[in-house]
């Protein structure tokens, strides 16, 4: 009962911040993507626009492990990163605000095969004005940012909309 109560609480707030969103990124097609750098889970730096000019396209993914939408897409997103990763189309996940220790045991034991970004200040976050999470930005290689995906997306979505930018 207790467990419903929260997950019933968490998504009612979830629902009550997509609603109210009103800043700039919301319609962020066409904007340039904000600059970041950030450790990944070996604790190497890994900074976003020296990843957007080595690839065609960027698939930039927001998510946390104890966020039941985010689980719900990682299959999906390894998946796509199988089939993509060799046709010049990176997939970075940004985890916020959790510990590394939970975060890389959590990507182990999914299977996680695409880099794994650690947000634990939410200051990345906060540039790109997540207010739900999952939220995904697609972006070409002018650093342009093509969508955005607020919620959980799926393999046929990731797939539509990247294939479009590859044949650019």
């Amino acid at each position: 009962m207790k467990r419903t109560v929260i997950w019933l609480t968490l998504l009612v707030v979830t629902v009550l911040l997509i609603a109210n969103i009103g800043t700039a990124l919301v319609n962020a097609n066409g904007k340039t993507a904000p600059d970041f750098s950030l450790p990944d889970l070996s604790g190497s730096t890994v900074r976003l626009h020296d990843v957007i000019r080595s690839k065609k396209v960027t698939v930039l993914n927001f998510w946390a492990t104890w966020c039941p939408p985010c689980r719900a897409e990682i299959p999906d997103f390894i998946r796509f990163y199988r089939k993509y990763a060799n046709q010049g189309v990176a997939v970075i996940a940004v985890n916020l605000q959790e510990k590394s220790e939970q975060v890389k045991s959590f990507a182990q034991s999914n299977g996680m095969n695409f880099p794994i970004l650690l947000d634990s200040s939410n200051r990345v976050g906060q540039l790109y004005q997540i207010y739900a999470i999952p939220t995904t930005f697609i972006i070409d290689s002018s650093g342009q940012i093509r969508h955005k995906i607020e919620g959980s997306t799926n393999l046929a979505t990731l797939e539509s909309k990247v294939s479009a930018l590859l044949k650019e």
